[in-house]
């Protein structure tokens, strides 16, 4: 197991984001809208982590799959892609003692 000085708290923290940022990419005709929902909701379950705008982007995954031409049916025809622009977070957390907050940034084509 790695200790805190090989692998400090704010490389975990961002290692947990960027999984999320991973499944929540939709690059045009890729995969469809409701297959990622499914799986940023099984990322939430599994990893306990505190996205605070998990469910706006519920709510927005929802959506785009009903759009989504990849959808079953074909769904209103429409092109869907997703793609994040910009990450960062507050502060390095060091110690168990020290907070941080993500900021994460996207568009949405469809």
């Amino acid at each position: 197991m790695a200790s805190l000085s090989s692998f400090p708290i704010h490389k975990s923290i961002t290692a947990l984001d960027q999984e999320a940022i991973d499944i929540l990419t939709i690059p045009t005709g890729d995969k469809p809208a409701a297959e990622v929902h499914v799986e940023f909701a099984n990322y939430l379950t599994r990893t306990k982590n505190t996205i605070c705008g998990r469910h706006p982007i519920g709510v927005l995954l929802g959506a785009l799959a009903v759009i989504d031409e990849n959808a079953p049916g074909g769904g209103m025809g429409r092109s869907v892609k997703m793609q994040w622009v910009k990450y960062d977070h507050s502060s390095e957390c060091e110690t168990l003692e020290d907070s941080s907050v993500s900021y994460a940034s996207a568009y949405v084509l469809f």
